[in-house]
């Protein structure tokens, strides 16, 4: 029987799950994700403040400006061709919101989702292998893994205030290897999704995983690549559909 005066587990506070050779503060992961969403929105927020996203915002609308302009031109009047223009330069408020929603909700949201979803897989196939799973462990491993999109968006911002260009100038992705020269748009949107940093932290959550025994190694790879490319795939639909709008490729006749 406990004495009076000893402490029981109640009394201790949170308590340390033991998942193998390590031990994981349980809602430790909470901290490291709101780190890292906080570094992340620090940072666009230097990079909204440095006005890059406005000079690229801009430079797409005048492109679409100059676009409407070529293609209606001697099909409608001057008047007509000038309101296309004028509506065209007015949209840059609103893709301003958009642009702006999506670096500071959207891309913040992306890192705790992407943690909370490796875990969750993870753990589910240690459990319908036989194995204990060891979710606040994965959790923490997965939320600590998301400080290489974070170091991605440091790096470039750092490059481009070191070489005084915009940030779509820099590139750490396999843009990189296209020879100089002109090239479609969608190859090299979809080449940008191959990103070094990225392929870092889908690579170290691969290897966390087949490291706590969820899951052997080859599987391990083969979900992170495929949730690597569907990732890819929607931000590659998402650019070329914005960037699309934005320069007005498709003319509503």
């Amino acid at each position: 029987m406990a004495s009076p005066g000893a402490s029981t587990p109640a009394d201790e506070g949170p308590q340390d799950f033991h998942t193998g050779p390590r031990v994981v503060k349980a809602g430790g992961f909470g901290r490291v994700l709101l780190a890292w969403i906080g570094i992340f929105i620090v940072l666009q927020s230097l990079r909204w403040g440095g006005g890059i996203p406005a000079a690229e915002l801009a430079a797409g609308i005048e492109e679409g400006a100059s676009r409407v302009e070529s293609r209606i031109r001697g099909e409608v009047s001057e008047e007509l061709i000038r309101k296309a223009i004028r509506d065209q330069r007015d949209a840059r408020s609103f893709w301003s919101v958009i642009g702006a929603l999506g670096d500071f909700l959207v891309e913040p949201a992306a890192l705790a989702f992407r943690a909370v979803l490796v875990a969750t897989l993870f753990t589910g196939i240690a459990a319908l292998a036989g194995r204990t799973p060891g979710y606040d462990r994965a959790l923490f491993e997965s939320s600590m893994a998301q400080g290489f999109w974070v170091l991605g968006l440091a790096v470039r911002l750092g490059l481009a205030a070191a070489l005084g260009r915009g940030d779509a100038d820099v590139e750490t992705s396999a843009v990189l290897f296209l020879p100089p020269g002109a090239h479609p748009a969608w190859l090299w949107l979809a080449l940008r999704q191959v990103e070094l940093f990225a392929l870092a932290g889908w690579t170290v959550m691969a290897c966390q995983a087949a490291r706590r025994g969820d899951s052997p190694a080859w599987l391990a790879s083969a979900l992170c690549l495929s949730l690597a490319l569907l990732e890819a795939l929607i931000r590659l639909s998402v650019a070329l559909v914005m960037g699309g709008a934005i320069r007005l490729s498709l003319l509503v006749e």
